[in-house]
């Protein structure tokens, strides 16, 4: 019963990096949604999926024709607005890579392969993982806002809300294979007695 019990523990805890990994593909959906409060509410101008925001964004392609018409008519209005843009955005209309956010990826690929060795580790790489893809929504936030245009409105995307659900799904598998061994071992104590 003992190697049998074992083979089931070893199989749980290499299934534990599953969620982690299948993060990486959820990175591919949506991970931020831009949509505009007072035209066509709930409807997004444009999403930007993780990896774009790591390899930087061309507004040109990403925005939905009419906001980016909406834009460029601005800047033809005014073309002081470019100069504060480009305050913000040195190279607008595209916004510049951050190739730090792969931090985030590796730290996820860190988290799967601690899942098999150090569940405590994984457990802790994962949830850091989930708070800086969050802190990265709030950092784009705090960049619309510096844009200057108070009609812009950031909020999660599909691949935010999925990513987060399979960090907290490999989370709470590791500390089942964290708390096992003292069930196991109560469980024993008990039948003794």
């Amino acid at each position: 019963m003992s190697s049998k019990s074992n083979k089931e523990k070893s199989i749980f805890k290499k299934l534990t990096a599953l969620p982690y990994l299948l993060v990486l593909l959820a990175l591919l959906m949506p991970l931020a949604n831009v949509s505009c409060t007072t035209k066509d509410e709930g409807n997004p101008i444009a999403q930007m999926t993780f990896y774009q925001i790591a390899s930087g964004v061309d507004l040109d392609k990403s925005l939905e024709n009419s906001a980016l018409a909406q834009m460029n008519r601005m800047v033809k209005q005014n073309p002081r607005i470019l100069d504060h843009f480009k305050t913000q955005m040195p190279n607008y209309p595209k916004m510049e890579p951050v190739p730090h956010l792969y931090g985030i990826v590796a730290a996820i690929v860190l988290a799967a392969a601690f899942a098999w060795i150090v569940p405590l580790a994984s457990a802790v790489m994962g949830l850091l993982s989930m708070i800086s893809l969050w802190s990265l929504l709030m950092k784009l936030s705090q960049l619309s806002d510096t844009l200057g245009i108070p009609l812009l409105k950031f909020e999660g995307g599909v691949g935010l809300y999925c990513a987060s659900f399979l960090i907290l799904i490999g989370t709470a598998m590791n500390i089942a294979t964290l708390v096992r061994p003292a069930v196991l071992a109560r469980r024993a104590r008990k039948k003794k007695k």
